[in-house]
């Protein structure tokens, strides 16, 4: 079993290294990772816990980025992050995961983790930093005590967690979509296909009111949510902060 504020590296399936800080318990990953940037850490950087204040147990993680981009090149970067926790939780799991919009993750109907991204601009034309946070609780209904067995006794030999096997799982995923960037059109596929929220209601803003409305789809080019208001009228939103999505579906 790792020690607090163990240093492990590691190659993922781009064949480029990360190197993950693995603590017993944070108040939260990104401040630390947040801090870590503007300290000057190196690309690929994660720090990981499987206990985040009061949450309950399971993964968190924050891995820093020092991407070669324009910020217009940035804006599904989220997106296909979620594809990829989602193809990895899969991967241990014999549930089926949905996407929510942008970046949250459903089971069974119920929110049970996420992904968010932050970044700091460098003369608003490339980014000194950004910081893409994974987080889904470990339990039976998702994980159930058969199946954690099993992921132990492949790893065995390794002594770990289910959680830090699974966040290896989830660097492999992530980078394996991230050095595709600049041509998402497949991985956007795999968000639409996994989009959860297709014909229910939520709650968007108008006005300063919130107003009930279903969804119809998702716009996979630029991950705009596409709504039917109660008049029949089709409208497309592109800010999160303009909707409310329950965390139960």
């Amino acid at each position: 079993m790792l020690k607090d504020k163990e240093i492990v590296s590691f190659r993922v399936s781009d064949g480029n290294t990360v190197k993950l800080e693995h603590r017993s318990t944070l108040t939260s990953t990104v401040e630390l990772a947040r801090e870590y940037a503007r300290a000057g850490y190196p690309d690929r950087y994660v720090i990981f816990t499987e206990r985040q204040g009061e949450s309950e147990s399971g993964l968190y993680m924050s891995c820093i980025l020092r991407p070669s981009i324009f910020p217009s090149q940035a804006g599904l970067i989220g997106p296909l992050a979620t594809v990829a926790f989602a193809a990895a939780l899969e991967e241990h799991t014999s549930k089926k995961l949905g996407i929510g919009w942008v970046s949250d993750i459903y089971c069974d109907g119920i929110k049970v983790g996420g992904c968010s991204v932050e970044g700091k601009l460098d003369n608003f034309t490339s980014y000194e930093y950004m910081i893409i946070t994974f987080a889904v609780k470990i339990d039976e209904r998702i994980f159930p005590p058969r199946l954690t067995d099993m992921v132990r006794t492949v790893f065995e030999a390794d002594n770990t967690s289910v959680a830090m096997i699974i966040a290896r799982t989830v660097l492999n995923k992530f980078f394996m979509i991230y050095r595709d960037l600049k041509s998402p059109e497949k991985h956007m596929d795999a968000y639409k296909a996994k989009f959860a929220l297709a014909g229910k209601k939520i709650k968007y803003l108008s006005d300063g009111k919130k107003r009930l409305a279903r969804v119809v789809d998702i716009d996979k080019k630029n991950c705009t949510l596409i709504i039917e208001a109660k008049d029949s009228s089709i409208l497309r939103i592109s800010s999160p902060s303009m909707v409310i999505i329950p965390n139960k579906l």
